[in-house]
């Protein structure tokens, strides 16, 4: 099934990382946690000395983060309140609060030893209940929950929104917060938020454009890859959704993209920095070796005729102290912020080329989203609409 939506304005960005507050150095990390850091965040410097103290810390990146984006230029203020939307993604951000609230009940005292501060938060789509409040964003607030695709879900559903009329404007953020240590610990840590509204609308206001988003979700069942009919359903899906977001601005010409893909670099951690990429747009593969990864493989090889991207996106130099590998190949990676850092970087990077990010998980999720930096042509152009594929 095919849904229309608008190209998303992103008028202010907003990055809170273990690693900086840069784009730059939170998408290097990938979203990874920075090993020993324990109080790189305090809520009293960020947000205020009261109020905040018992926010779960996922809530308290989130919020930081929207601040953050309200400070670089976003307005969502410029339209009345119940015009504004909320999408909150995560995967992890309420694990271990989750964790330690099983714990509590199981134990001998019951669910009437749970803390009056923290029980509010016993499911996730409350996590951003105080964003919401605060920037009194009551057109609608939605948590996006899948493994790994729940960002740029997020940009999809926003999008439909939009287009649908259900607001004038969104602020977007992806918030993570480690995973405990019985569930395996590491993860991710952090949040990004982005101010979104229809290009027209952001041209009206005069107001400054970072660049724009078209974003598709899908989902491939991995069973539906088991016999050739299936992957070739697959395929044809894959390769429409990445041909709508291969067109120029304006619905013009496909961008010109270099030949040939080498699948090895799909699965590679640290791809050879001297290739020769195409100028015209940079790709950011982030992928797990299961079917469905290997489809989206298969698809974004041939998006183009006589190749597609090259599998490296943009090669930026990790922080001291980052792990080599964000996340191993073979890990069950449950946070967004890796997208969400990427897609950051990438739309805050002035001068750099278009980059389409792909995101896919074993399970069967997948997104696509191509960004377009701001330039004076692009910006005068005719505003294109995107498709999302579910």
């Amino acid at each position: 099934m095919s849904r229309v939506g608008v190209e998303l304005a992103v008028t202010g960005v907003g990055v809170v990382s273990p690693w900086g507050d840069a784009a730059e150095a939170a998408a290097a990390a990938g979203g990874a946690a920075m090993p020993g850091a324990d109080r790189w965040f305090d809520h009293r410097e960020r947000l205020g000395p009261r109020g905040y103290k018992y926010l779960p810390a996922a809530a308290q990146y989130a919020l930081a983060a929207a601040r953050a984006a309200l400070a670089d230029g976003g307005r969502p203020d410029a339209v009345p309140a119940d015009r504004r939307g909320l999408l909150l993604a995560t995967g992890a951000g309420l694990a271990s609060l989750f964790d330690a609230m099983d714990a509590t009940v199981a134990g001998d005292g019951g669910a009437a030893h749970l803390s009056p501060a923290t029980a509010p938060y016993f499911a996730v789509n409350v996590l951003g209940n105080r964003l919401a409040a605060e920037l009194e964003l009551k057109g609608f607030a939605l948590t996006v929950a899948t493994a790994r695709t729940a960002a740029a879900d997020a940009l999809s559903t926003g999008a439909l929104a939009l287009a649908a009329g259900r607001c004038d404007t969104l602020v977007l953020a992806a918030a993570e917060e480690p995973l405990p240590a019985a569930r395996g610990g590491g993860g991710e840590q952090g949040a990004a938020a982005f101010t979104l509204e229809p290009l027209a609308a952001a041209r009206a206001r005069g107001t400054r454009v970072h660049g724009t988003l078209r974003a598709r979700s899908l989902f491939v069942p991995p069973s539906a890859l088991r016999d050739s009919a299936g992957r070739e359903r697959a395929a044809a899906h894959l390769t429409a959704a990445l041909a709508g977001l291969l067109l120029g601005p304006a619905g013009g010409p496909p961008v010109p993209v270099s030949p040939g893909l080498d699948l090895d670099l799909v699965f590679d951690p640290d791809p050879d920095p001297g290739l020769d990429l195409d100028p015209g747009l940079d790709l950011v593969l982030d992928l797990d070796e299961s079917v469905v990864g290997e489809a989206v493989a298969l698809a974004v090889a041939g998006a183009a005729s006589g190749g597609g991207p090259r599998a490296t996106g943009p090669r930026l130099a990790m922080p001291s102290g980052a792990p080599e590998i964000a996340h191993p190949p073979g890990t069950h990676r449950v946070g967004c912020l890796g997208p969400a850092f990427a897609l950051a970087h990438a739309v805050t990077s002035s001068d750099g080329p278009d980059r389409l990010v792909v995101c896919a998980t074993g399970a069967g999720h997948v997104a696509l989203v191509r960004v377009s930096p701001a330039r004076p042509s692009r910006l005068t152009t005719q505003e294109p609409s995107h498709a999302e594929v579910a």
